[in-house]
């Protein structure tokens, strides 16, 4: 076992942004890379909608069909255009909620999966606590601002960190455009995201704006292996700011190769030994843990690129790479080599 350690400090330069609450997570460790009054409890408009898509998505139920009835059309706002008795997959209804932000949408999952607002945003406040989202309370499924309805850039990057471990979820926030089908009719939404056109490495996830919360954006992106979550709250300029933001956060990342050669006993040949080794780069923010493994001796013949163990790569205790312990040469087999090697073997 061969434990490895970098600590390196968590400021970002030249991080000015327009926005009045904000911050950037490494999604897969919860480190926080960048902060700026993330713990502010303000309205979050629409980005309310990934708590939305998150619970609906949980409730493997994405094949079932939607019936659109009138008291899910009772609210303001963004619409997709849904009207009564429209039928649409659960999964197209969170497609067109995440790409259009129809508010319409958001309440037809709530009566979908609840029976009513009231019901599912109990819910919501329930995942919420689940996820560690102490400074949050939902409202409403679609986020207007209604009764309090509110969170901070904290919580919300929590919850996205969450929800883009899942890949239902990724798969619908990262598309640019999507064809659904309400009814019989064929329907192309078109996704707000504008970073998704700006930059392939971004995924995700949802903007919103109402006069109150002002605009606010969620972004999710892809960096070298890590996925980053930037939350801007109250920012004229999101587009920008994410751009900025996870620009210098990406230099915090640290490039360190994991690799090694050893060499294995061998059974059967006149060569004693085979060379194997590993290697990998991986971009760090903190730590990682080599668990290695390999077999005692390899029985000949061995060819180029065989398997003869793993190395187990954790990143702040989780699992996240088995790496193959691979052979660099061929070995032959040679039997009085092999009966000499086992009488060894066997003392």
């Amino acid at each position: 076992m061969l434990a490895l350690l970098f600590i390196f400090p968590m400021t970002v330069y030249g991080a000015d942004n327009s926005a009045k609450c904000a911050i950037v997570m490494d999604a897969d460790t919860g480190i926080i890379l960048y902060e700026k009054n993330a713990y502010e409890e303000r309205p979050i408009a629409s980005t309310t909608k990934i708590m939305t898509a998150l619970l609906a998505i949980e409730s493997k139920r994405l094949n079932e069909t939607v019936r659109i009835t009138n008291e899910m059309l009772q609210t303001e706002g963004t619409s997709l255009g849904l009207r009564e008795g429209d039928t649409l997959t659960l999964k197209d209804l969170i497609t067109g909620m995440m790409l259009t932000s129809g508010n319409d949408s958001a309440n037809a999952v709530a009566f979908f999966l609840s029976g009513g607002i009231k019901e599912f945003s109990a819910l919501m406040n329930k995942r919420a606590g689940q996820i560690g989202m102490k400074s949050t309370h939902f409202v409403t499924p679609s986020g207007l601002d209604e009764g309090g309805h509110h969170s901070t850039a904290y919580d919300m990057a929590l919850l996205t960190s969450t929800a883009v471990q899942n890949k239902d979820f990724c798969e619908i926030v990262s598309m640019q455009s999507a064809k659904i089908i309400v009814g019989k009719k064929e329907i192309m939404v078109y996704n707000h995201n504008k970073l998704l056109a700006r930059d392939e490495n971004f995924f995700g996830v949802k903007t919103g704006y109402t006069k109150k919360a002002g605009r606010c954006l969620v972004s999710a992106k892809n960096y070298n292996g890590n996925k980053l979550v930037c939350v801007t709250l109250y920012a004229p300029d999101d587009w920008n700011d994410h751009i900025r933001l996870l620009s210098e956060c990406e230099k915090m990342y640290n490039k360190y190769e994991v690799s090694d050669n050893m060499e294995i006993n061998t059974v059967g040949s006149e060569t004693r030994t085979v060379t194997a080794s590993y290697k990998k780069e991986f971009y760090i923010l903190s730590d990682l843990r080599l668990e290695i493994y390999h077999i005692p001796f390899a029985y000949a013949p061995v060819k180029t690129g065989e398997r003869l163990g793993w190395v187990y790569v954790y990143y702040n205790k989780k699992l996240i790479e088995r790496l193959p312990i691979l052979a660099d040469e061929d070995v032959e087999y040679y039997a009085e080599q092999e009966r000499s090697t086992i009488a060894e073997v066997h003392g």
